[in-house]
């Protein structure tokens, strides 16, 4: 904590050193990133695009457990003395056939959630690096306007998790300004409705 406060107090000193018409503001980005109504469309898309992944990975899973099961009863088939032994070697075979399609189907499945869980968190990160570049475009017309020089998050922390900012007058606070900056003319956003039935992708 001590490293970071030093660090930014050297930082302010340097710029009102450096240039005496510095203006700064803070704003919160966190509560920005929050009220920001395209947040809030993402979030619902990410939300339905999950519970696809959902119902297909429930798909597989059922597929596999169905499979476990009829190759148990083939397994215990293979072993049941009170069967031919012709039989018994046909149980056998059956049961060595489904034992590779579980292991195939397994490999599907742990394969899907791997792809799939690397493909959301690529479009999560890409949806939240457009947000926050909104939101940095509202701040810096903000600032041409009004000649700030610098703007500091005052969500940010410091390592012992107090707020960087520890004042600052109202005045210089962008954060309500930008969140009606970048909500202008949008109607407030609803969350989606549970659905009863949700389409399972194609493979």
């Amino acid at each position: 904590m001590k490293i970071y406060f030093l660090s930014l107090i050297t930082m302010l000193f340097t710029l009102s050193a450096t240039a005496g018409d510095t203006k700064i503001a803070v704003i919160n980005m966190d509560l920005v990133f929050q009220k920001y109504y395209k947040t809030k469309l993402i979030d619902n898309s990410l939300k339905k695009q999950a519970e696809l992944y959902k119902v297909w990975t429930r798909k597989l899973q059922e597929s596999l457990d169905k499979m476990q099961k009829e190759f148990n009863v083939l397994r215990d088939a293979s072993q049941n003395i009170a069967l031919s032994s012709g039989e018994r070697d046909r149980k056998t075979f059956a049961a060595q056939k489904k034992f590779l399609q579980m292991k195939e189907k397994k490999a599907e499945l742990e394969n899907y959630l791997k792809n799939k869980g690397k493909q959301f968190q690529a479009l999560e990160q890409a949806k939240r690096a457009e947000i926050i570049t909104d939101i940095k475009d509202a701040v810096a017309k903000k600032c041409s306007v009004e000649g700030f020089t610098l703007v500091l998050d005052s969500s940010g922390k410091t390592l012992n998790g107090i707020s960087a900012v520890v004042y600052v007058n109202s005045a210089f606070d962008l954060t309500d300004d930008i969140i009606k900056d970048l909500n202008r003319g949008q109607k407030p956003v609803k969350q989606p409705e549970e659905t009863q039935a949700v389409p399972v992708p194609q493979q």
